[in-house]
């Protein structure tokens, strides 16, 4: 029989076929995600209470309403955002650099990068039981190098000055080697006859960066800025461990605020309600990335 190239095909398109393959994680995502985000609702609706027995209560919107009138809620989401922009900044900066220094020529590269990808390796409770070790007066660097240079005195940065600053170090220490080896990724890419271009064209070391290696690595930088602000602002254990929300209540983010309310005040539906602000800043702060940058980003890609 002849083959007739109008005849009828059981092909699947692209977008069928990967639908296909997409779909039992798909399905297997919905009943991980929708159950608890599910149940958090109701109980977000919901006076819970433990004492002489269980009892739940319906109470509509009032823990929404009470959330948002509430200044320990305000005080949480300046603490976060002041967090996780210090650690979104310090761990571009911190990845970009680690990232050209990686790209340059060297003996034992690969014993380097090895090195370089341990931090993020380590856990976050390691790391943050670390960082207190470093920051706090008995035992910190601070105290040590002073005590160098003569000093007597503990230098303790768990304090309501510093400690914002020595969490967002850590947590940029820890997320730094994965934004780092991303970009050195893409600066493999970059064709060396761009530089070569670049030097008969006698561009300074400045104008080469932001001419020829910044641009390509512009979306990766962006895509890695959204991945570091949702990690950030959804940090707990790290925070938990290091500082307890403390001193007082200065690094209380809005993570460490929903555990409290929910399971030190056990006030199970007030802290529900919390979350899905929480969500929403962590929806609201990408959205506003991807129109601000990455939508202008994609469009060159």
């Amino acid at each position: 029989m002849a083959f007739s190239p109008s005849a009828r095909t059981n092909e699947l398109s692209n977008f069928s076929f990967a639908l296909i393959l997409a779909l039992p994680v798909l399905v297997f995502l919905l009943l991980v995600v929708a159950y608890p985000l599910g149940y958090a609702l109701w109980m977000s609706t919901h006076e819970i209470s433990f004492f002489g027995g269980y009892k739940a209560e319906y109470v509509g919107l009032e823990h929404f309403a009470d959330i948002w009138d509430s200044k320990k809620f305000w005080k949480s989401v300046r603490v976060t955002a002041s967090f996780t922009v210090q650690s979104v900044v310090l761990a571009m900066v911190m990845g970009l650099i680690l990232a050209l220094i990686l790209n340059r020529p060297m003996r034992f590269a690969g014993l380097v990068r090895t090195l370089v990808i341990l931090p993020w390796c380590v856990s976050l409770y390691g790391t943050g039981i670390m960082f207190s070790q470093l920051a706090k007066g008995q035992t910190g660097l601070g105290t040590a190098i002073a005590a160098a240079l003569g000093g007597t005195d503990a230098v303790n940065f768990v304090n309501r000055d510093w400690v914002i600053q020595v969490l967002a170090i850590g947590n940029a220490w820890n997320m730094t080697p994965l934004v780092a080896f991303f970009l050195l990724a893409n600066l493999k890419t970059i064709p060396t006859r761009l530089y070569d271009l670049a030097a008969i064209d006698r561009m300074s070391p400045l104008e080469t960066f932001f001419n020829v290696t910044l641009p390509p690595l512009r979306f990766t930088l962006f895509v890695f800025t959204c991945i570091t602000t949702v990690l950030s602002m959804k940090l707990f254990d790290f925070i938990f461990v290091l500082s307890g929300g403390g001193p007082g209540t200065t690094s209380a983010v809005l993570t460490y605020q929903i555990y409290k309310e929910s399971f030190k005040d056990l006030d199970l539906g007030y802290g529900a309600a919390m979350s899905f602000y929480l969500l929403a800043m962590i929806l609201g702060s990408t959205l506003l990335l991807y129109f601000i940058w990455g939508r202008r980003e994609a469009s060159n890609e």
